[in-house]
């Protein structure tokens, strides 16, 4: 119960970024935006207000991996190992997006030779944060393996129950000891 108590800003966040990318779509489609010009026949008050929107959602994704992060720091306990992955992965997601969002914006207003400068830019942060998101995998190896071999366990073991030799009671095949009495289990599954 604490655990869901202590996560419940994320839906929060999650409304923030489906209501901007929601009116962002809505809005942006609305004739009276798309024939509306900021600059003259280039940048239309319908790219603006998608520019706002999707911007708006990546920055509330960006802030709840760091809200994330931050709290699984606080918290411990056997998803702690997320605190490292979360942040490199979602500003991979953030960069790797903000290409095309800022283009909205951008793109009426280049040429050739600053759209090659900006495409290049963006190859290199994209690289990046690919690289941050390899050395925080490769940081937490020894978690990450852990944790994958614990749910392949339990996957495994899905169905499977043991027959307290004690009381008679079912377990659960990866249970140690019986939910019933706690006297502990041997190998034999029913």
């Amino acid at each position: 119960m604490q655990m869901n108590k202590d996560w419940s800003w994320v839906g929060r966040f999650v409304a923030v970024i489906v209501v901007a990318l929601i009116l962002a779509a809505a809005i942006g489609s609305m004739d009276l935006f798309a024939k509306t010009f900021v600059i003259s026949g280039k940048l239309s008050a319908a790219h603006l207000v998608r520019f706002l929107g999707y911007s708006t959602a990546l920055g509330a994704l960006w802030m709840l991996g760091q809200r994330a992060t931050m709290v699984l720091q606080q918290q411990g306990g056997r998803w702690s190992f997320m605190q490292h992955l979360i942040l490199p992965v979602i500003t991979l997601i953030v960069v790797a997006s903000a290409n095309s969002i800022a283009l909205l914006i951008l793109k009426p207003m280049m040429n050739a030779s600053l759209n090659n400068i900006y495409n290049w830019v963006f190859i290199v942060a994209i690289l990046a944060c690919a690289a941050w998101v390899v050395m925080a995998v490769l940081g937490q190896s020894a978690s990450l393996t852990e944790a994958f071999t614990v749910a392949a366990e339990k996957m495994s073991a899905a169905g499977k129950t043991k027959v307290c030799a004690a009381c008679g009671a079912t377990n659960e095949a990866t249970a140690k000891f019986c939910k019933q009495c706690a006297k502990e289990l041997t190998d034999a599954t029913a």
